[in-house]
């Protein structure tokens, strides 16, 4: 007789989750949109018993939430590890259930192997979004080292085929990337030390040819800024199967007896459509991942890199100030170059006091100048680097992550401290704090720059606590200043997670600001990341990291996608360039209210080179909509608009920003777009906008609110 069954249940807005429990380890029957209550669990249990095949094991393995090696399950497990060589393998069974409305966390118990594992299961009733924490205990009366350690496996399905993952490099992350789900494994493994440029720690499974506006999906993302592990397998019994969890080197965790460890928390949303699915991310970040801080109106950066680099001078700085000031900057960031014997990237990081060579006076100057110009101050650090030219690694060779004996290859010059020790968080705490409380900061723009090679700690492998070390010290500097704002940078975009965003409220999206190349950076981003905490910055003329020559006009359109700000020198620019600057700022300060809360909409386009983003407010009263080209359309006239998320009853004054530069480009502009037009949601949802002719790298701005 088969054991009794039981149908575990959490409903949200809008979606349901099944978890189905027959004493050995669970199984997810459905999680996706709302279904009506169960009349009959037994019927259903019929309907989801499992044939067995011939050549097989005699009774069925079904894929379960924990998948463990002792059941016979071929696919991939979710732990692996062993005693000295021994206890390779597991067997679990449900030791505990306990159920809240919004929550089931179940206790798995392998007596033999003495391991226990929990894993909950946490629906949020707003956003739908699934937050899978899991933890694993060592029961037992010796270490168990951990090899591999999942956060979660989630079936998906049948008619699941595509796998879209964020892909890049250094100046271009965040790209989509689509690959068949077949007979063969998908598998990411990333082991730089934090999210990367090449990976990003998510992945989304669905239907066929899924886009921003149809196809069902599950998307899911591991809230974790260190080294992870994917892997999308449909197995031979045609069971479809996501895993994702950290990646460890080898020796990295030994689990002492009693110890526990948590697993990265992995993110899960089931959705009708990309929208849909960023959206109710969006929104779960809004609410339970980024600081409060971030739900107020974000200010205009002006950042003194590209303008400076390491050039600093205190003259030039405060003329720099008043140009940004002028611009419609609130926001003034000192990049790199200001501490002791910081003159390029090759010495001074780790030394974190003021180079008094260029500022006799330390800041103060500097920073008085800034707040009479009515701007916030915030300052840039590196605080997890070292250079071996410094007095910092002179005086402590040892607090840097290294191997005995191996000669750690440089990256920008510099060397990673070991964060695993609390001395060296002592002192980077105890720098950071001295600034903050001398010069009242408002921003830290914190970067890390490199990727982590030969990282070891006390002779073991040490990412695992380098990344705790990282949370650490972040938590205790939010929690002495909670009105501190920090931002994640990392070359660009290569710490952003979930992870970091619970300590931070800013993402350097990337370091190119080329606009075009942003186009697809910011799009990528914005699939899980809300617009108020994308930094996107208008560069100068040619981009200095591409060598792209692009209109202010695009420049400054793409940039109000995100966070508004400039990355130029302001002192150089022209009367006219500076009024349309102001012009562009002012839109944004216009909008920015609701935008922290608003809704964002991808518009799907039939030329590739078209690309059509929204936002929208929370009363959809007020949206603005960037319309670009990055290249030569394939048709003389670009296809039709048709927005998105408006209220079809209502009526909208259409405004245009930017028609004038397209004159010289066709005998004619639809009216329009010259004069703008008040119509109703309804008719620009279905019958839509005809465009004006827009060659490569144009851009237009839309303000569309109720009239």
């Amino acid at each position: 007789m088969k054991p009794a069954q039981a149908i575990y249940r959490i409903d949200s807005s809008e979606a349901t989750l099944l978890l189905s429990a027959n004493g050995a380890v669970p199984r997810m029957l459905w999680f996706g949109a709302s279904l009506p209550q169960i009349a009959d669990p037994s019927a259903l249990h019929s309907l989801c018993d499992i044939a067995v095949p011939q050549a097989k094991l005699d009774t069925a393995v079904p894929l379960s939430i924990f998948p463990d090696s002792g059941s016979g399950f071929m696919g991939p497990v979710a732990l692996e590890g062993h005693r000295a060589g021994s206890h390779f393998s597991c067997t679990f069974k449900i030791e505990h259930i306990e159920q809240s409305s919004a929550s089931i966390e179940f206790t798995l118990l392998d007596p033999v192997a003495e391991l226990r594992v929990r894993t909950e299961f946490l629906l949020d009733s707003d956003s739908s979004v699934l937050t899978i924490n899991t933890k694993l205990e060592n029961t037992g009366s010796n270490a168990f080292s951990v090899t591999k350690f999942a956060s979660a496996t989630l079936p998906f399905a049948d008619t699941f085929t595509e796998c879209l993952t964020l892909n890049g490099r250094w100046g271009l992350e965040f790209q989509q990337h689509r690959s068949a789900i077949s007979a063969n494994q998908l598998r990411i493994k990333n082991t730089s030390g934090r999210t990367s440029h090449e990976y990003f720690p998510a992945c989304i499974v669905g239907q066929q040819h899924f886009d921003a506006e149809r196809g069902q999906v599950l998307g899911v993302h591991l809230g974790y800024s260190g080294n992870y592990e994917f892997t999308v397998e449909r197995l031979s019994t045609g069971e479809a199967c996501l895993q994702a969890g950290m990646a460890i080197l080898p020796g990295e965790i030994n689990l002492a007896p009693r110890a526990v460890i948590d697993s990265p928390p992995l993110y899960a949303c089931a959705a009708n459509s990309l929208n849909q699915m960023t959206q109710r991310f969006h929104r779960f970040a809004r609410r339970h991942v980024l600081p409060k801080w971030t739900r107020a109106p974000r200010p205009i950066h002006a950042n003194s890199w590209e303008a400076l680099y390491f050039d600093h001078d205190e003259k030039t700085l405060l003329a720099l100030v008043d140009a940004a000031a002028n611009a419609g900057a609130e926001r003034f960031v000192l990049d790199d170059g200001w501490f002791h014997g910081r003159r390029d990237d090759t010495s001074g990081l780790g030394d974190w006091w003021v180079d008094k060579t260029i500022y006799p006076q330390g800041l103060h100057s500097l920073v008085a100048h800034v707040r009479k110009r009515g701007l916030q101050f915030g300052l840039w650090f590196e605080p997890e680097m070292v250079n071996p030219v410094s007095e910092l690694y002179k005086n402590h060779p040892e607090w840097v992550l290294q191997v005995e004996g191996q000669d750690t290859p440089l990256a920008r010059n510099q060397l990673v401290l070991n964060l695993g020790l609390p001395a060296v968080r002592d002192y980077l705490y105890d720098s950071i704090a001295a600034l903050v409380d001398e010069y009242k900061i408002d921003y830290i723009k914190w970067d890390m720059n490199r990727d982590l090679v030969l990282p070891g700690n006390n002779g073991q492998a040490g990412v695992v606590a380098q990344v705790n070390g990282v949370y650490e010290l972040l938590d205790r500097l939010t929690s002495a200043y909670p009105a501190l704002e920090i931002e994640s940078c990392s070359s660009g975009g290569a710490r952003a997670d979930y992870g970091i965003l619970l300590r931070t409220g800013r993402v350097w999206t990337s370091d190119s600001i080329d606009p075009i190349d942003r186009l697809t950076i910011q799009r990528g981003f914005g699939l899980f990341f809300p617009p108020e905490i994308m930094g996107a910055h208008v560069g100068h003329d040619v981009a200095h990291l591409t060598g792209r020559a692009t209109s202010l006009q695009t420049r400054a359109i793409v940039a109000l996608q995100g966070q508004y700000g400039y990355e130029l020198d302001a002192r150089h620019i022209s009367d006219d360039e500076r009024e349309q600057l102001v012009g562009y700022a002012e839109r944004y300060k216009q909008h920015r209210h609701w935008v922290a809360e608003c809704t964002t909409w991808e518009v799907p386009t039939r030329d590739a080179s078209l690309f059509v983003k929204g936002q929208v407010s929370a009363d959809q009263a007020s949206s603005f909509w960037t319309v670009v080209v990055s290249s030569s359309l394939d048709t003389t006239l670009p296809e039709k608009l048709r927005l998105l998320g408006l209220d079809g009853a209502k009526r909208y004054r259409i405004t245009v920003v930017g028609w004038e530069a397209l004159k010289s480009f066709a005998k004619h502009i639809p009216d329009w777009v010259v004069s703008g037009a008040v119509v109703s949601g309804s008719e620009l949802m279905n019958i839509g906008l005809n465009l004006p002719v827009m060659p490569a790298q144009s851009a237009l701005l839309l303000d569309c609110s109720e009239a």
